[in-house]
């Protein structure tokens, strides 16, 4: 027998499973910071949205409310000292809505849409959590 060094074909195989192992466990890890990140980013435009419409009722002494997408935006637009950010589009909804993806359309795109019901007592917010799959509400003033 010729004395040959290398590896066997086990060890190879051992050693490519315990990468795929790995290779796992640090995409699953990924995919929940990128999750949770996006959480973060779609309660931060919420309450954003509510700081808007306070301020919009501090300015013109009532909740911004509408009746379509384009009015409720005007209405929200309509203050003085606060504006909808740039990356955020709202939908007009007459209830709250219960399904996630009704809520924002694509949590990936640089303009995020949020769900919006507004009224005399205030606005009620709405956008999605991704790590559990629920839909959460920010509220201006009472609600509706």
């Amino acid at each position: 027998m010729k004395n040959e060094k290398g590896f066997t074909i086990v060890e190879l195989l051992i050693v490519i499973v315990v990468i795929g192992i790995l290779a796992a466990i640090v995409i699953v890890a990924y995919n929940g910071v990128q999750n949770r990140a996006r959480d973060t980013n779609n309660k931060t435009d919420a309450v954003s949205l509510v700081k808007v419409a306070e301020a919009v009722n501090a300015d013109n002494g009532a909740y911004p409310t509408g009746t379509s997408d384009a009015t409720l935006v005007t209405a929200f637009n309509a203050g003085t000292t606060a504006k909808i950010p740039n990356n955020v589009t709202l939908k007009y909804v007459t209830a709250a809505p219960t399904v996630v993806a009704t809520v924002q359309s694509d949590a990936d795109a640089t303009v995020h849409k949020y769900s919006v019901w507004s009224c005399a007592a205030g606005a009620n917010i709405y956008y999605p959590q991704r790590s559990d799959g629920t839909i959460q509400v920010v509220k201006a003033g009472q609600g509706c």
